[in-house]
């Protein structure tokens, strides 16, 4: 099974022969190749039997190989393989032995068309739900990835990854550390618990949500903030105004309420334990106990996805928009619906749980 819509879409166009088909299942798509080690050639020029010449590789992003300490790659465009190609003679061979590969001439006549087909699909949007069909798909860990979905939709990378990259090492590096200021293990580990601990969302905000509901110890907000918050705090006006427009958009039921702003610290909770295995501040097996972590304490806070997902879209609009219902409201919109809406969305698939 192709591991991703990419893959698919690369070997249908494989079998069919059909080249610009090749070009146009990757032409949008973020490409990666390898970080050179040490006293190694700056390109991973190779002899492909194959295509019966040099070659320089790249994976799609379904294929890239499980984490390795070592083993960094960087995300390159068609676009830029097209401008900065060394050599017409060599091919670009795209994941070279293995089912979903193609190997794509490369003279500046060929370069040309990549980029006339580059022109006409455009650049992967922001936005998609992509299922990586190797990745974790039920259980504690896909859970617990699940609760991330949100970041993956933002960028349009797999949902269910735990390996790899996120981005790609230097951007995964740069968003740890712009960010989060995060740099070294140590940081990476007090920043997750920090982030489970719910201790980024407002706190009197969370509080008086809490105090509304009335939660009971095992549905409290996960947050230590405001745990003796009194039973008569009220809600901001502004939350108020995003419950009801959440109303109105479909964001909420008729009558519904936020339970808690806890989702969005979980969910950048996950997105740091990606990042943190992107930039080798983690090891898979750390990961997979942190997600797993994060799926523990969602149960601990929500009652289902959808008092999840309106909590996240809450703590993000709170974050992000500040009452002006403008382009970061349009978007959080647009990651619930996608969530709460697709048919192969973890949100509708995994149990809550």
């Amino acid at each position: 099974m192709p591991p991703t819509e990419t893959e698919r879409r690369l070997y249908e166009a494989t079998a069919r022969g059909d080249g610009d088909g090749q070009v146009a299942a990757i032409a949008g798509e973020d490409l990666y190749l390898a970080v050179p080690q040490p006293g190694h050639d700056p390109l991973p020029v190779y002899d492909d039997p194959v295509a019966g010449g040099k070659c320089i590789p790249v994976l799609t992003r379904g294929m890239l190989p499980p984490w390795e300490p070592q083993a960094l790659f960087d995300r390159v465009t068609v676009e830029e393989l097209a401008q900065d190609w060394p050599h017409d003679k060599w091919h670009l061979a795209v994941n070279p032995g293995t089912p979903f590969a193609a190997y794509l001439r490369a003279t500046s006549a060929h370069r040309a068309g990549w980029l006339r087909v580059r022109a006409q699909v455009g650049v992967r949007p922001a936005g998609l739900l992509v299922t990586h069909f190797g990745g974790p798909l039920h259980g504690p860990v896909a859970q617990g990835l699940a609760c991330g979905a949100p970041l993956a939709v933002h960028h349009s990378v797999p949902w269910n990854e735990l390996g790899t990259a996120f981005l790609d090492y230097a951007a995964d590096a740069e968003t740890l550390r712009g960010q989060w200021s995060v740099a070294d293990p140590t940081g990476w580990q007090q920043r997750f618990e920090q982030l489970l601990g719910g201790q980024f969302v407002p706190a009197e905000t969370e509080a008086a949500l809490r105090a509304r509901g009335g939660a009971a110890p095992d549905r409290a907000a996960a947050s230590g903030a405001g745990q003796a918050a009194p039973s008569g705090q009220a809600v901001p006006e502004l939350v108020a105004r995003y419950e009801e427009r959440f109303r109105a958009d479909g964001l909420l039921p008729a009558g519904g309420r936020v339970v808690s702003l806890a989702a969005l610290d979980l969910a950048h909770a996950v997105g740091l334990v990606r990042w943190g295995l992107g930039a080798r501040l983690c090891a898979p097996p750390q990961a997979e106990q942190a997600v797993a972590r994060v799926a523990a304490r969602a149960a601990e806070v929500y009652g289902s996805w959808e008092e999840f997902a309106a909590g996240y879209a809450l703590g993000r609009v709170l974050a992000f928009d500040g009452g002006w219902f403008g382009p970061a409201y349009a978007e959080t919109a647009h990651l619930h619906r996608v969530l709460t809406q697709d048919p192969g969305s973890p949100w509708r698939v995994l149990p809550f749980g």
